[in-house]
């Protein structure tokens, strides 16, 4: 059974209807395997065993029974600890909602309860969703299977580690910056952003507990996700949880059908290069081996397309980053973080500190102006991709870096880029097109770097065409590394807990 938990859910989902194994089963292996490996990783931080044994009781029940299931009947999983959930913790990071019990689910989570998930725990991320790896005074950090000694990346973090070490089945997130598709790239996972609005973020924590009014708030560019070892096990995800809230009454989002099912039938511009953020060699490489694979399949390759709808810098500084801390969850402007945020302000005036600085505190007409801007772009994309179905571009611009210890000090923190140092910020600006575009984009693990760490890239498509870039990302990921499991994870424990 040492493949069984590294199985993609399409996969255990077969297995659980040809009574190869059952649910009961499949929580008891995963239950088993985060004793044994979840305090080198701290990935999941909140489990509720006996709910979960319980419910895969249930649901093995209920397929004896021969009663009509949902796609993912019995199919056990974590999900971010930013959404609330009935009677287990919800932390979302925050040492004031420490010991934070919801009585009620977030819509996603009710949602995938309702398509037959077994929900087991909760994953690890940072304080408010803001960060680029899974770190708060809470909890600790995550650490990356690949590398311990590495972050697990953010702000999805706790979950991308739990899955790429076999610790669920998947992991259901969310994201306003890269926070699914950062850590499948530093993990060697499938993750996707869908389609903006089109999962509802109700009870998603940020902006307050709930319930009450803060869970009715979705921040501005907030948007579902998952993190998989098998593209293709995000669509039963989203076939779960895209759709209207029940305050949009008639009005609906749509999915659209593949634009191609062969990668012969793609149109794939290829953006690897911006001066705003550079790459490094192990990313490039793996950009020109995504490029010969699509060349060598016979897809319709532009390197470098001179329409493209925006450059990095003005997507970054014009739109992302106002419309960003607009949003933000102020819960963070505690006296310390406020002061190492303005003394980085005076240290480096021209740094990420002054937009974090003057976003917060913007008036409405200066955010409307930002959402002017995003709104353009949007439009621009819309118009590009009627020549091209994806644009293949980096996640980040290195796999994953080292841990930074600076929670506090969020613009204290550099990072090296072939030996360069670089704002640690700058890795959320390749991330941050597909925020501001409002379309899906999906992560895929391409190769492994010099270091040995998971390398992937992302394809992004036009809004509403989420299983166009999951079906490009499940035949690329055919003929590229795709996922595979962490050497040091793989050997299935002897022991129970």
């Amino acid at each position: 059974m040492s493949d069984v938990p590294f199985q993609p859910a399409v996969e255990q989902s077969r297995a659980l209807a040809a009574g190869e194994i059952s649910s009961r089963e499949l929580v008891e292996l995963y239950l088993e395997r985060i004793a044994t490996h979840n305090t080198a990783l701290n990935a999941v931080v909140t489990l509720d065993p006996e709910r979960a044994r319980r419910e895969a009781g249930e649901a093995d029940a209920a397929r004896a029974a021969g009663r009509d299931l949902a796609p993912l009947h019995g199919v056990p999983i974590t999900v971010k600890d930013s959404f609330e959930t009935a009677g287990m913790r919800t932390v979302c990071g925050r040492t004031d909602l420490r010991d934070y019990v919801p009585d009620q689910d977030a819509e996603a989570v009710k949602r995938l309860r309702s398509a037959g998930a077994v929900i087991m725990g909760k994953s690890n991320m940072p304080p408010g969703n803001q960060d680029v790896q899974a770190d708060n005074p809470v909890f600790g950090p995550s650490s990356n299977p690949w590398d311990t000694t590495r972050t697990s990346g953010g702000s999805a973090g706790g979950g991308a580690v739990a899955t790429a070490a076999g610790l669920t089945t998947f992991d259901f997130g969310s994201e306003i910056g890269g926070s699914t598709r950062i850590p499948s790239h530093f993990n060697g996972l499938y993750g996707h952003k869908s389609t903006w609005r089109s999962i509802p973020l109700i009870g998603h924590v940020p902006y307050g507990p709930g319930p009450g009014p803060g869970r009715w708030t979705e921040a501005d560019m907030g948007c579902g996700g998952a993190q998989v070892r098998d593209a293709r096990d995000l669509v039963p995800i989203l076939r779960a949880t895209v759709g209207p809230a029940d305050y949009d009454g008639g009005f609906s989002y749509t999915l659209a059908p593949p634009r191609a099912t062969k990668l012969a039938d793609f149109r794939v511009a290829v953006w690897s290069e911006d001066p705003s953020c550079p790459v490094d060699s192990d990313v490039a490489a793996a950009v020109d081996d995504a490029v010969a694979v699509l060349r060598t399949a016979g897809a319709k390759i532009t390197v470098q397309p001179a329409g493209l709808p925006v450059d990095i810098a003005t997507n970054h500084e014009k739109a992302f980053q106002p419309l960003l801390f607009g949003a933000g969850d102020r819960t963070g402007l505690a006296p310390a973080s406020s002061a190492a945020v303005l003394a980085r302000f005076v240290q480096h005036p021209r740094g990420d500190a002054g937009p974090a600085l003057l976003g917060t505190f913007q008036s409405h007409y200066h955010w409307l102006q930002a959402h002017m801007v995003r709104n353009e772009i949007r439009q621009r994309w819309f118009e590009f991709f009627q020549d091209f179905d994806i644009v293949l571009m980096p996640v980040t611009p290195t796999a994953a870096p080292a841990h930074h210890n600076k929670l506090i000090d969020w613009f204290g923190r550099p990072f090296e880029v072939e030996g360069v140092r670089r704002p640690y910020w700058d890795q959320v600006k390749w991330s941050a097109v597909a925020n501001v575009s409002g379309g899906p984009a999906t992560t895929i693990p391409v190769r492994r770097g010099r270091s040995g760490l998971p390398i992937g890239l992302q394809a992004m498509g036009p809004s509403g065409g989420d299983l166009t870039t999951i079906e490009f990302a499940a035949l690329l990921g055919r003929e590229v590394d795709g996922f595979v499991p962490p050497p040091a994870f793989v050997q299935t424990p002897t022991t129970g807990p």
